[in-house]
């Protein structure tokens, strides 16, 4: 990509997200956004449609962020899951501003989509497994980014609750009964 317009873009999205925080996605203006970024409403519109395409693609490239950060070291999907929550506490306010904005859910299934293929790309578990672990993150990640928790209350709600399944063969058991 052209250094231009990665720059136009940085400015683009570092003057959309500081909107997001103040006014929420309904009280954004491309215009706004145009004034901030020093930039006209033509080359707001080569780059994206409207701001929603800028949510969408500012979602997609953080979710690629943190996904690129974290599988490189993720053997399996509660090691991903832990570097994911790790990650996303130490940019809560960022993740917060986007997850708040996104109204539309392409965070979930953005994130969730990729979950899915690193799981099977490792060949872990069978779908009902990394379905279950995926939507326990995501459900997760947005309790804990739509609440006051904190981020030692999260980690070790997490904790306990893997400990819980791991280790609670009564449950587990109770659970293989139903067909």
């Amino acid at each position: 990509m052209d250094r231009r317009v990665r720059k136009t873009q940085t400015a683009i999205k570092k003057a959309f997200f500081e909107l997001l925080k103040e006014k929420g996605i309904e009280g954004v203006k491309v215009s706004r956004i145009c004034e901030l970024a020093d930039i006209n409403r033509g080359t707001f519109y080569l780059n994206y449609i409207d701001k929603y395409d800028l949510l969408e693609k500012t979602i997609s490239e953080s979710i690629d962020e943190l996904i690129e950060k974290c599988e490189a070291d993720a053997a399996d999907p509660v090691n991903l899951m832990a570097l994911t929550f790790q990650y996303i506490i130490e940019h809560k306010g960022y993740y917060k501003v986007l997850i708040e904005a996104d109204k539309q859910g392409h965070f979930s299934d953005y994130l969730n989509r990729h979950i899915l293929n690193f799981s099977s790309a490792q060949e872990i578990g069978n779908n009902t497994e990394t379905i279950f672990i995926s939507n326990g993150i995501i459900g997760v990640l947005n309790y804990y980014l739509s609440s006051n928790s904190t981020s030692g209350e999260m980690l070790n709600d997490v904790s306990r609750i893997l400990k819980k399944f791991q280790g609670d063969n009564e449950l587990l058991a109770k659970l293989s009964n139903f067909k």
